[in-house]
């Protein structure tokens, strides 16, 4: 392989589908990049994804005759790539909370990976082995398992078995863990300031139980690990992705970067200086969720690093040869197979997860159909950089309104004062609100109005993070339904309506 082939082994990038214009297929064959990560704007439906598959490993082939990753965030719940032509299956909260335990984890995993597999996808940047155990954390949530070790290891575990089984790579993450910061890395510079006998015994327990269990890819976390390096990001740390992770855990499997473009490495190393602090750090895939100019600029800062031997040769063979030992063990190129007709069975087992997952937490108000009271909520927008493409569904307000035939209003997903009087004064004439609030930890406009709503009896919907009822504590009822999602929607009110029992168990401390 030429140096510049090399190269574009090690970049994992964006590409502004679903059809490949002619400006970009020349920007990836000038650069030689190699592999790529599909977002939900680039996935329509089965034959569009397909074509987009085939024309991907097409292109790689005439650049550099070698098959190239195809990966995407197929998470479940509210981080999902692909709506048509796969399964929406529950988030991971929702299913430890259905109590279905690792055999429908790892059952899952295997239906995923079928699925994106006869789409041409062959890694899967999935599951969260974070352990969310801070409240606050704005962009973990309803993504990890529980906050738990031993729970997030062993669910884990399940659902990289049943990916890997159907030739799939999975790439748990965020390495050494994403739980316990109340900030997003892609807005801002985390840091983790506990010792290493606490990151022993809860962050890493469930990265220690992946490698065990035979992941092939891990993601890391632009967060800085003081009891390893007290002030470099994971992924740019060689103590941490060599010295420990490789050497000291034993991970022998690709090591994948989290987007280079968010701010804890942009705003403190620039993004084109990180990728050469990652690949010297250890890592073997750059990803890049970047437009071709900034694509182009990582590749020639790399070029440059190499031949200036600031990245040493030894560095990027050693990265070449895990990739293209990864490609050949999955097959990777081969033809993708066919579906076949197993996406019913795949349906039935996410409608058994949702509905089983549904919690109720507090209170015994249910049912309340024949009742009479007001519902609000917001509708299901973006509320984090990780979400993809919002569904077009209903607001949870709307569609509670069309079963229980009662009056409704749409919030805002932090309301103004303005907003918060003119519902205070439409509920003068209920003693009841159902009141179904979506990630009000961080939209404080939310909280407010549940507080100004005291004197009502309120039942409470948590459409994505169930710690919300941590600020609404005198709600009457509260019920978890762990995301806003057609699915989740649906069950919650069945529930409400007492057509169904919530039989969920809260997988993390309120």
């Amino acid at each position: 392989m030429t140096l510049e082939q090399k190269i574009g082994q090690l970049f994992l990038v964006k590409i502004n589908g679903p059809i490949i214009s002619d400006g970009y297929s020349r920007h990836l064959k000038k650069t030689k990049i190699g592999n790529y990560i599909l977002f939900a704007k680039d996935l329509t439906d089965y034959s569009s994804i397909r074509k987009l598959t085939d024309s991907l490993q097409d292109m790689a082939m005439e650049s550099c005759g070698i098959p190239a990753f195809i990966s995407a965030d197929q998470e479940g719940g509210m981080v999902t790539r692909v709506f048509s032509g796969a399964t929406h299956f529950p988030s991971n909260m929702a299913i430890t909370a259905s109590g279905m335990g690792y055999a429908a984890t790892e059952r899952v995993g295997e239906m995923v990976g079928q699925e994106l597999r006869s789409l041409g996808i062959n890694v899967n940047h999935a599951p969260i082995l974070d352990v969310n155990n801070n409240p606050q954390n704005p962009i973990i949530g309803i993504r990890a398992y529980s906050d738990d070790p031993a729970v997030v290891a062993k669910m884990g575990v399940g659902y990289i078995k049943g990916l890997q089984k159907s030739g799939v790579i999975a790439g748990g993450k965020h390495f050494p863990g994403h739980g316990d910061t109340s900030f997003d890395s892609h807005l801002d510079s985390p840091s983790i300031e506990h010792d290493m006998e606490r990151l022993e015994k809860v962050e890493l327990v469930p990265f220690r139980e992946a490698i065990e269990g035979g992941v092939d890819s891990l993601m890391t976390a632009h967060i800085i690990f003081k009891a390893i390096e007290k002030d470099v990001p994971a992924t740019l740390s060689k103590k941490t992705i060599t010295d420990f992770l490789r050497k000291k855990l034993g991970f022998e499997g690709l090591v994948i970067t989290d987007c280079m473009t968010m701010k804890a490495v942009k705003d403190n190393f620039t993004t084109e200086k990180g990728c050469v602090m990652a690949l010297n750090a250890g890592v073997d895939l750059i990803c890049l969720n970047a437009d071709p100019d900034i694509q182009e600029a990582c590749y020639n800062t790399v070029l440059a690093a190499a031949l200036s031997g600031e990245l040493p040769m030894e560095k990027i063979d050693a990265a070449v040869e895990r990739v293209l030992h990864y490609k050949k063990k999955y097959g990777i190129g081969n033809p993708a197979p066919k579906p076949q007709n197993i996406y019913p069975t795949h349906e039935a087992l996410a409608d058994e997860i949702s509905a089983k997952s549904i919690t109720i937490t507090q209170g015994d108000m249910l049912p309340i159909a024949g009742k009479k009271f007001l519902i609000i909520s917001p509708p299901p927008v973006r509320t984090s950089i990780a979400d993809d493409t919002v569904t077009t569904m209903d607001a949870f307000c709307k569609q509670a309104a069309a079963e229980f035939d009662n009056d409704y209003i749409e919030l805002s997903i932090n309301p103004s004062s303005a907003e918060i009087a003119s519902v205070i004064k439409a509920a003068e004439l209920y003693d009841m609100v159902l009141y179904g609030c979506y990630s009000a930890m961080v939209n404080p406009g939310q909280i407010e109005l549940f507080d100004a709503l005291k004197d009502k009896k309120i039942i409470l919907v948590s459409l994505r993070i169930p710690y919300d009822i941590l600020k609404m504590k005198n709600a009457g009822c509260h019920i978890a339904a762990y995301e806003y999602t057609d699915r989740a929607v649906k069950n919650t009110i069945n529930v409400l309506a007492g057509k169904a029992k919530a039989v969920g168990t809260m997988p993390v401390k309120l």
